[in-house]
């Protein structure tokens, strides 16, 4: 696993959750309202789309509007973490720990095909499992990939997770349920894989 130290900037007062992390290349922040086009035009992908459970396709400005109007409630109730993936400065996906049920949150994320397979994913994937561990206290964090992207099962192995069990999920950009493999890591298995790779 590529070390990987993050810098987390909690700014404002006791009612807001708002987090900016910084990791080597990327700065994962709150989704603003300059990034909606860019969202459209990232998230507007099949090949993006299928891959979500809860992502449409076609994917429309007024999708990303409606995104971006949850986000003040999901930093208020502070119970989960979603988060826009920036390279230099531009969204090129995003990123999120969100509540499955108590004491476990799952990861899910998100990228622009133009920028797979340039260990992004992974990157951006460790700085928030630190951020959830240490700061949400999770004692597991969950993460499930559909059968067919093969692509985050190598990436979420890769950060540690094992399978746990299979199941279906809805695709609303398929239309269908799909299989999926549920995963998941546990707080000791992440601290000893963080030991091991020297960042900690």
């Amino acid at each position: 696993m590529t070390a990987c130290a993050a810098q987390i900037i909690e700014p404002g007062t006791t009612t807001t959750t708002a987090v900016e992390i910084t990791t080597a290349r990327l700065v994962l922040r709150p989704l603003a309202r300059g990034d909606l086009s860019r969202l459209v035009q990232l998230g507007n992908d099949f090949a993006v789309a299928k891959n979500l459970s809860r992502f449409p396709y076609p994917y429309k400005m007024a999708d990303a509007e409606e995104w971006f109007a949850l986000q003040s409630t999901i930093q208020a109730q502070g119970e989960q973490l979603a988060l826009a993936v920036t390279l230099k400065g531009e969204l090129i996906g995003g990123i999120g720990l969100g509540p499955v049920h108590t004491p476990q949150h799952e990861l899910g994320y998100w990228l622009g095909q133009p920028y797979w397979g340039q260990g992004y994913a992974t990157e951006a994937s460790v700085a928030v499992l630190d951020y959830g561990f240490d700061r949400f206290g999770l004692g597991v964090i969950a993460a499930a990939h559909f059968a067919d992207n093969h692509a985050s099962g190598r990436v979420l192995t890769k950060l540690g997770f094992r399978y746990t069990i299979e199941t279906n999920r809805y695709s609303r950009a398929r239309g269908c349920d799909v299989r999926c493999l549920e995963m998941a890591l546990p707080r000791g298995r992440w601290a000893q894989l963080r030991q091991g790779d020297g960042s900690h």
